[in-house]
């Protein structure tokens, strides 16, 4: 009954059964009919994809099975002969053992005496768990336990791979999403507060403006500080007819007070001939306060009108009063007040020229000023300078004697 791809012989108790160049096998001969008890099955070097059922006729007395070097991907209980005392799965294709077969023939018996399972692409993971666990119990009976290789993990064998790595229980994964989470979380704030950093140190000046005029931290941030760029205490803005009030009386106080003031006027520190709505934005941004000489003839000139907006809308950017007004004489034309001059004035007190207390309300309403600074009379307008000459100068200090 030996097949006819098989060579069958007898060696000591055992029926030897060699079947390297079958590709199935329907029926095997049974040992009690040559008087024995068991046989050896070889069906090693073949293309078995799967065991033999344990139905198949003579394949139940088979005790020790070499199925090695074939391309068997599974093994489950029903392709095994009940009394196998011997196993050879060595260079298949299993990537695991499943539950019941290392139950049923390592952890519950002792029938199995020798399995044999390198060169196979064993993975190792949780999935795989039981497995590890079973070859390190029974690693006596697994003669090559210690050549079980991971395929996923090429410096790890079935013995020492580490479980916790492979399978962490769910307090180490909570922890390690915990940290993972911690460290993103530092790693976003440490970046958010560079780039506030970043932002503040190129947009300093206006995050400090911006919070001066909020009310917020005022205690550390000093009006001096914010305007310390600016080249004048404050820019005058007067009509033509007033310029012997402002000469001979508002800057002579100004600038002679302790610390005197550097005031910018369009008499002195005006280019004749430049451009002049560039030099009104350049006067009102280059100074700390915009004096309004506010009377009569102010009213009906437009340049001063515009010097007024511009301050005006300087201000309202900023959110910071940077505007003194100073009423001087009688205005009997009211009606040529334009519009935005009249809203400001119902919104925003001014100063008399006739109060007793002008000048302390005035000195308060400059920049407060610590120290001495050196005085200027330079405007500076895109990248150019306008200096007042020399005759203009003498003109004034003359006038001003």
């Amino acid at each position: 009954m030996c097949p006819s791809e098989c060579n069958c012989y007898t060696q000591f108790e055992f029926l030897h059964i060699n079947c390297k160049g079958a590709q199935h096998i329907e029926q095997l001969p049974r040992p009690e009919q040559v008087g024995l008890k068991s046989s050896v099955l070889d069906i090693s070097n073949n293309n078995f994809i799967a065991l033999p059922l344990n139905t198949t006729f003579g394949y139940g007395n088979v005790s020790q099975l070499n199925a090695s070097y074939n391309k068997i991907t599974s093994i489950n209980i029903s392709q095994l002969p009940t009394n196998l005392t011997g196993l050879d799965l060595r260079n298949n294709r299993l990537i695991s053992l499943n539950d019941e077969f290392l139950r049923t023939y390592l952890n519950e018996s002792t029938k199995l005496q020798f399995l044999y399972l390198s060169e196979n692409p064993w993975i190792c993971d949780c999935s795989t768990l039981q497995l590890l666990y079973t070859i390190r119990t029974h690693r006596t009976r697994i003669p090559d336990a210690d050549q079980l290789l991971c395929v996923n993990q090429p410096n790890d064998t079935l013995l020492m791979a580490n479980v916790r790595e492979l399978c962490p229980t769910p307090v180490a994964v909570e922890y390690n999403q915990y940290l993972i989470a911690t460290v993103i979380s530092v790693l976003l704030t440490v970046v958010i507060f560079l780039c506030i950093i970043a932002l503040f140190y190129k947009y300093k000046l206006e995050v400090e403006v911006w919070l001066y005029s909020h009310n917020i931290l005022r205690c550390c941030i000093r009006e001096c500080e914010l305007d310390k760029h600016k080249t004048f205490d404050a820019f005058i803005s007067y009509a033509h007819q007033d310029a012997d009030f402002v000469n001979h009386t508002l800057l002579p106080r100004l600038e002679q007070c302790k610390p005197p003031f550097r005031v910018c006027t369009h008499e002195r520190n005006w280019l004749a001939g430049a451009y002049i709505p560039e030099q009104i934005i350049e006067s009102v941004e280059q100074s700390r306060r915009t004096i309004i000489v506010l009377s009569q003839h102010f009213i009906e000139s437009d340049w001063a009108r515009m010097e007024f907006r511009t301050a005006h809308q300087c201000s309202l950017n900023e959110g910071r009063a940077r505007i003194i007004m100073i009423k001087y004489g009688e205005i009997s034309n009211s009606e040529l007040l334009d519009r935005e001059l009249k809203a400001y004035l119902d919104m925003n007190t001014y100063l008399d020229w006739q109060d007793v207390r002008f000048w302390d309300k005035l000195r308060y309403a400059m920049p407060h000023k610590v120290g001495v600074e050196r005085n200027s009379d330079m405007l500076k307008t895109s990248g150019r300078m306008y200096v007042m000459g020399q005759v203009e100068m003498n003109r004034l200090a003359d006038d001003i004697v």
